[in-house]
């Protein structure tokens, strides 16, 4: 993935992408996305829906932290106090703990793999679906893609893959792989 895409991935989810210039004793996120940039709209939501928990705390934080003794919202009655502050406060502290942390990203036998620590059920069932879109999406441009092979494994959009001389996989690795229509 070309630098800035990376940069962009890492800016929007730090808490995500921590450990990006870590040390390669640590996490192999040292050597950065290792995957095409048409990918970056799928890590993009993802990353999203892995944070939103995060997100949520951050947004009613941020809402109240300096309205102490003001209405909780225009028109409304309840006022928030010092100790409402806190408690949202304290959510924010707890919803960062929960975030998980990518530990790898690449691309391997044609798809996403996206390796992280710290995961909840929920958090792994967000990357298997975006796992199984990047086999329907081209990994060079993001258009909708096939996998293809010539040896190796890649998703490529039908123009990438005329480029690259890639033959389509047959039906059976297409269903072995989860990426048939049928």
């Amino acid at each position: 993935m070309k630098k800035e895409l990376d940069e962009q991935l890492c800016a929007k989810y730090p808490l995500i992408f921590k450990d990006r210039n870590a040390s390669m004793r640590s996490t192999a996120m040292c050597w950065g996305f290792d995957c095409g940039n048409g990918w970056y709209n799928i890590l993009d939501v993802l990353c999203l829906h892995l944070s939103s928990d995060y997100n949520h705390a951050k947004n009613e934080y941020d809402r109240i932290k300096d309205k102490v003794d003001q209405p909780r919202w225009k028109g409304s009655d309840k006022i928030v106090t010092q100790a409402s502050i806190d408690v949202a406060e304290q959510n924010l502290e707890e919803a960062a703990l929960r975030v998980p942390i990518a530990v790898q990203v690449k691309e391997k036998f044609g798809g996403l793999r996206f390796y992280v620590s710290g995961a909840s059920e929920n958090h792994y069932n967000y990357i298997s679906f975006a796992e199984s879109m990047s086999y329907r999406t081209c990994e060079q441009c993001g258009s909708p893609g096939k996998l293809y092979t010539d040896g190796w494994r890649k998703t490529l959009c039908s123009i990438h893959a005329k480029q690259q001389g890639k033959e389509e996989t047959d039906a059976y690795l297409e269903n072995a792989v989860g990426t048939s229509d049928t």
